[in-house]
């Protein structure tokens, strides 16, 4: 069950954090939430590979009210073209101020998912609509 006034701590957590400590602590924040809460998370992914990614967004983005997502997933890469953005659309729709370094969350914490689970992220857009793309991480030797 979603609960959209989270997004209302978030957005202060974020601020809070970044006014206190500075951005590098709110990133450490943010890929600690992504290595060490999205634990069970990662390992599904893992598992089950750029199909699961995209079905494990799928499921999320269908608990979120207002979220107006497609995901996609062939060979290559997992997809998510985000829309409508649940978070900043309830952010804006309860007239709240939005920090501008909202959306760079996902890029820390999805990021750092994504690479507990063996891929890579990448962001482009935000501020309400967005593409996410997870791909497999090559190997160190580039195999």
């Amino acid at each position: 069950m979603s609960a959209p006034d989270f997004y209302f701590a978030v957005n202060a957590t974020a601020r809070h954090i970044n006014d206190a400590y500075g951005m590098e602590s709110l990133i450490d924040y943010w890929r600690s939430l992504g290595e060490e809460f999205y634990q069970k998370r990662c390992e599904k992914w893992r598992t089950g590979g750029l199909a699961e990614i995209a079905e494990d967004w799928r499921q999320y983005f269908l608990q979120e009210p207002g979220a107006v997502v497609e995901t996609s997933v062939d060979e290559s890469a997992a997809r998510l073209d985000i829309r409508v953005c649940p978070a900043i659309k309830h952010l804006r729709d309860s007239g709240r101020e939005i920090v501008p370094y909202y959306c760079e969350h996902c890029d820390h914490t999805c990021g750092s998912m994504a690479e507990t689970a063996g891929y890579r992220f990448s962001r482009t857009g935000g501020m309400g609509a967005c593409q996410q793309v997870f791909t497999k991480a090559e190997d160190s030797e580039g195999n």
